[in-house]
């Protein structure tokens, strides 16, 4: 599969990536890690995609669910997420 450089413009200036998105991607990787073995994730998600209000609406979510969660190396072009239960 390819995709040219105007597709990928026309995706990301049709992007709905949000909360929602944010938390379907964070509870899967949750999912499949967990039954691994593991006790956490990490996940990079980028300023360009998600905004500081998406991503506090995520981590609150998150929160309530009894992970811990932490943002860390906060670059100015992504936040880095580390979950753990």
């Amino acid at each position: 599969m390819t995709i040219t450089a105007e597709q990928a413009r026309a995706n990301s200036s049709n992007s709905k990536h949000g909360t929602q998105e944010v938390l379907k991607s964070v509870y899967s990787s949750i999912e499949a890690s967990s039954k691994t073995g593991s006790k956490s994730i990490s996940q990079i998600l980028s300023k360009e995609a998600v905004s500081e209000v998406e991503i506090e609406a995520a981590l609150t979510d998150i929160k309530s669910k009894g992970y811990n969660v932490e943002v860390e190396n906060h670059s100015s072009n992504h936040y880095h997420l580390k979950v753990t239960w």
